[in-house]
């Protein structure tokens, strides 16, 4: 737990980026607004969680340790729990341990975004569903709060209510679970139908939206265990990444052949449970994703632990070469310091750094002289989240920019100001074509350099003819 809590306070204090920013206003907003979350495929728990929250302050770590960072800690505890419940204290160790170490899991230990959390009710109620007295009352709620924190729990709840019935509880349970979910979810219904509403409406508006939030069936299904192995590094088709997978799958497989015996088969019924559990929502979410693109693997991460402890599961074995299981934590172990060192230190790795960006422009350019440009229907979340009146700005959204007396419309404001500052950032949605650049030379602004962040591109610095001056 200390080893948790100490890997995952690095970069706790950093910006908000774009996601994040736009979490925190809707947070911020009074309590009666907090449902009205159209434009943000989200159920609501974790806007009320971060709303509460932001009555004591605003700062980035608080808000990431009440929406994030805590339920990342108790999600390891809960996997140390489970893990030693199911096999023993040592594979409930290296599970943990693992878990702790993942890159991909501190990430999202210290994001303002509700993927730590649905990892948290995944393995509380997954603690509750094999206990040895099962309280369905207790079952249905924490599924209650997992619904309601992401859109994909369903898909894993519908293994674990199988389970319900496997066990000889019968359907009886589950469907007085299923009805106790169905009656408390319905008032949520409406909203989750408008935003379905105004996703459709967005990847009609934006066509390449889709490709930026989702990702294609072909791809997801294989991309999930690899960024589950690599964390948050940059996956390429390069040996740096095939040489690792392709010798920890055979280790793995050695491993699990040299077990398959009689034997094992009481002590195989807990990994084949963790099996069913890793497996089964992964297949359920990709079939939706043929008629839906949901599959991300922040999205999946409640399938992180389990992963972990499938790795963990053959140190319980009495029979299995210890040598290939031990190699198999070992190369896991490395991959997992190697990508939290690279996210530590590779601000390409880390969120986009917006505070820094806005500092900066703010003292490098006079606000009665400068006008910032975003080619977006209203000035991006991080931007108005960090000193919000600092600098003026200029929103341009998809259907102004690709109508040219629109866009001279909207630019005629420039003749006010000496300083031009247009964003890049998510200009490949909204002007593909490139309309926006020629558009403000036209005016008879000149370039005269750009200012590159890590995952923000660049901010094209234009002025007047008569300012020479550049900035680089």
């Amino acid at each position: 737990m200390l080893v948790a809590l100490v890997l995952r306070l690095p970069l706790l204090t950093g910006s908000f980026w774009l996601d994040e920013a736009a979490q925190a206003l809707e947070s911020i907003r009074p309590l009666a607004q907090q449902t009205d979350i159209t434009g943000d495929f989200q159920p609501p728990l974790f806007h009320y969680l971060i709303h509460f929250a932001v009555q004591a302050s605003r700062a980035e770590w608080w808000l990431r340790l009440w929406g994030s960072l805590i339920p990342g800690i108790i999600t390891v505890w809960a996997t140390y729990q489970l893990s030693k419940k199911l096999f023993n204290e040592k594979v409930a160790a290296v599970a943990a341990l693992l878990l702790a170490t993942s890159s991909l899991h501190i990430f999202y230990s210290q994001e303002l975004r509700p993927y730590s959390l649905a990892v948290m009710w995944a393995m509380i109620s997954t603690l509750l569903l094999l206990a040895k007295k099962f309280d369905w009352w207790q079952f249905a709620g924490v599924s209650l709060l997992g619904v309601y924190t992401s859109y994909l729990y369903p898909f894993f709840l519908l293994p674990q209510l199988w389970f319900v019935w496997q066990m000889k509880w019968g359907w009886q349970r589950v469907l007085k679970i299923i009805a106790a979910l169905g009656l408390l979810l319905m008032p949520w219904g409406p909203t989750f139908w408008r935003q379905l509403e105004a996703g459709q409406a967005l990847r009609q508006a934006l066509p390449g939206w889709e490709n930026a939030v989702s990702l294609p069936p072909a791809k997801s299904l294989a991309l999930v265990p690899l960024k589950f192995l690599y964390g948050v590094l940059n996956l390429d088709p390069t040996l740096f990444f095939i040489i690792p997978a392709v010798v920890l799958l055979g280790f793995t497989f050695v491993s699990w052949r040299s077990a398959a015996h009689t034997q094992l088969l009481k002590l195989k019924k807990p990994t084949a449970k963790i099996t069913f559990l890793l497996i089964a929502p992964l297949l359920l979410s990709w079939l939706v994703s043929f008629v839906i693109p949901v599959i991300q693997p922040k999205r999946l991460l409640y399938l992180l632990p389990f992963w972990y402890l499938l790795l963990s599961a053959p140190l319980a074995w009495p029979k299995t070469n210890r040598l290939f299981v031990r190699a198999t934590i070992a190369i896991v172990l490395a991959i997992n310091l190697f990508s939290l060192w690279q996210y530590w230190t590779n601000p390409s790795l880390q969120r986009e750094n917006w505070r820094g960006l806005k500092q900066e422009l703010v003292q490098k350019f006079p606000k009665q002289d400068t006008l910032v440009i975003f080619a977006f229907d209203e000035a991006l979340s991080p931007w108005r989240w960090y000193q919000p009146d600092a600098l003026p700005s200029l929103s341009i959204d998809s259907r102004q920019i690709n109508n040219d007396q629109a866009l001279r419309t909207q630019l005629k404001i420039t003749e006010n100001y000496r300083y031009l500052l247009v964003f890049d950032y998510l200009r490949t949605l909204t002007d593909p074509d490139n309309k926006l650049e020629p558009a403000v030379e036209n005016l008879g602004f000149v370039g005269r350099g750009v200012i590159d962040y890590p995952n923000l591109g660049f901010v094209r610095i234009y002025t007047r003819p008569d300012f020479a001056i550049g900035y680089r």
